[in-house]
């Protein structure tokens, strides 16, 4: 191992994406190019879904993800769909997957960065995170009642006091 690699490790360490923790900040595009942050999302609860359009499990999960953000869109609530899917036709699956089963949350191509700092081994893998972008619940693979489960982190999450930002 060269000092870069430990180095590297070392880094992880103190970002590693565990209940309790602050959330890696990452940069990605948009399926229209747009650059988006996760600060862009500062004081809003946010459900980050990593998924694929090939991955069979995904497509029950974004099913659920949608149900959730339309419930949830006229509050404090981001749904962010950060799809694995790679190439240069990336953007047009994913355009094409969710018109097709309808989604119309916030659809991210990941360039292998956010995935590896999440560090997603398995998918689909959804993460919740409160208002301070701190990791409140992990959701690694398809559950059933998914959607029942991440609803209950939301609605907690939305009550519960602002840590950040205060005065």
């Amino acid at each position: 191992p060269s000092c870069k690699n430990k180095e590297t490790a070392i880094n992880k360490e103190l970002t590693i994406p565990a209940v309790g923790n602050s959330a890696p900040s990452f940069m990605l595009k948009d399926v229209r190019g747009n650059n988006v942050s996760l600060s862009d999302f500062k004081d809003k609860v946010v459900v980050m879904d990593f998924w694929s359009t090939w991955c069979a499990w995904c497509k029950e999960t974004t099913e659920e993800l949608e149900k959730l953000h339309n419930k949830y869109k006229d509050r404090d609530v981001v749904f962010l769909g950060i799809s694995m899917d790679s190439g240069s036709n990336a953007e047009k699956k994913v355009i094409n997957f969710a018109g097709k089963h309808a989604l119309t949350y916030l659809m991210l191509i990941d360039d292998g960065s956010a995935s590896k700092s999440y560090q997603v081994n398995k998918l689909p893998t959804t993460y919740i995170l409160d208002r301070d972008h701190i990791i409140k619940q992990i959701y690694p693979g398809y559950l059933p009642a998914l959607g029942e489960k991440i609803s209950e982190t939301i609605e907690k999450s939305l009550s519960a006091p602002r840590h950040s930002g205060e005065t």
